[in-house]
């Protein structure tokens, strides 16, 4: 039940997420949407694939994923932002 729930909010998050990445035009905006459903919507998933499946030997992998994701996804908008920076696109005062 709570598996099946984190699984569709995981799958709306990086739909979500994607959408954002067509409809932002700001470079910084859609790492915003980027950041949301990598980190979001993809540990939500795979969370919520772990308690569907019970604890197993997918499942280390899986949480091996999560933190993966969770060390990288920050590091790769940030090196994504700064290279935006560099090459001119200031960030549009709101």
């Amino acid at each position: 039940m709570i598996g099946d729930v984190l699984l569709i909010l995981g799958v709306a998050l990086l739909l979500l997420g994607g959408l954002g990445m067509i409809r932002f035009r700001d470079p910084y905006d859609r790492l915003q949407a980027a950041g949301v459903a990598d980190i979001g919507g993809a540990t939500l998933f795979l969370v919520g694939l772990i308690l569907r499946a019970g604890w197993g030997p997918g499942s280390g992998i899986m949480v091996l994923l999560i933190l993966f994701l969770l060390f990288t996804g920050p590091l790769a908008t940030h090196a994504i932002a700064k290279g935006a920076f560099v090459r001119g696109h200031r960030p549009k005062d709101r």
